[in-house]
């Protein structure tokens, strides 16, 4: 029972790391769903305070790092909120039309319209698309990095 319960974990781990480069699939949920499924199946174990607050909080944060890796580098780039609104607005629509390649396609097309409208720069435009690739290939890492650190603890907290 021990093995297929572990093997049950490393499959929804698994998927979570598949969630992470496919915005289709919800983030953290499937983390969440083993945490939660071996706390149920194995009643003689629990889990510290500290793996639940920081659990929480760091799943908080990967919610989080697509609209702050997007915000942070359209305003380095001198966006303005209203860049930053398209490309929240991209990356859904986007999703939806095109699948996860959609997730980068859609803020690239939309910051480009968006800021052209307004300045009628090209070039000013199409740095600032650029700059959601670098956004969504630093969400994508840090993210990543974030899920692994909670995988590795969780293993931590049940031997």
């Amino acid at each position: 029972m021990e093995i297929f319960l572990i093997i049950m974990v490393l499959i929804l781990f698994a998927v979570e790391i598949a969630a992470i480069f496919l915005p289709v699939l919800p983030d953290s949920v499937f983390f969440w769903a083993a945490v939660i499924l071996y706390r149920l199946i194995k009643t003689d174990i629990s889990y510290s305070p500290y793996f639940w607050t920081g659990a929480i909080l760091v799943t908080l944060v990967i919610f989080m790092a697509d609209y702050l890796a997007n915000a942070y580098f359209i305003k380095k780039r001198g966006g303005s909120n209203r860049t930053i609104m398209a490309a929240v607005v991209g990356m859904i629509v986007g999703t939806i039309f095109l699948g996860p390649l959609g997730f980068i396609i859609g803020p690239f097309v939309l910051i480009f319209i968006a800021e052209y409208w307004q300045s009628r720069n090209k070039r000013n435009s199409f740095k600032l698309a650029v700059s959601s690739i670098f956004a969504f290939v630093a969400s994508t890492a840090s993210r990543l990095g974030m899920q692994i650190f909670l995988m590795i603890w969780f293993f931590i907290e049940i031997y």
